[in-house]
């Protein structure tokens, strides 16, 4: 049998109350405890679907299945099979957002950190070519994220 939060708090001697703050809701008012479950199941063969169909459209990708696979693959070694967790006080969009600005800073950081090297290769050209595809899907993705948000205003 699973405990739930209210399970926790009614076994700390109290019922859970509501919290002041409207933005908190989710939480007891007295211990701070998620009320309710906040997550939401994740689908992880929905995913991998999503991800090769979202692949046939990258665009410099060599072979679209392999790049979905591998990265599906890490995804699911970084994340697991597990739900979604505190679905309640997140905007996946505006993650999504945020996670592409700093993709952007890591490429332009790594861009700097190269240039800095006074390379003059082929396996420095190849680099850059690399680190630059990189950082024009991430402006392809900041602008669909960005369209997408503004629907929502």
């Amino acid at each position: 049998m699973t405990i739930t939060a209210y399970d926790e708090c009614l076994q700390s001697g109290h019922i859970p109350q509501d919290a002041a703050n409207p933005r908190l809701q989710h939480l007891c008012g007295r211990c701070g405890r998620l009320r309710e479950p906040d997550e939401m199941q994740r689908d992880v063969d929905q995913e991998r679907r999503w991800t090769a169909d979202a692949a046939t459209f990258a665009q410099y990708v060599a072979d679209a299945d392999r790049a979905a696979a591998a990265l599906s693959a890490f995804r699911e070694r970084r994340m697991g099979d597990g739900p979604w967790r505190d679905v309640s006080q997140r905007s996946w969009r505006t993650e999504a957002l945020e996670e592409v600005a700093d993709l952007s800073a890591y490429l332009l950081a790594a861009m700097t950190a190269l240039a800095q090297q006074n390379r003059d290769d082929e396996d420095a050209d190849r680099d850059r070519m690399l680190l630059f595809m990189a950082l024009s899907a991430s402006v392809t993705a900041f602008d669909a994220l960005r369209a997408v948000e503004q629907e929502e205003l």
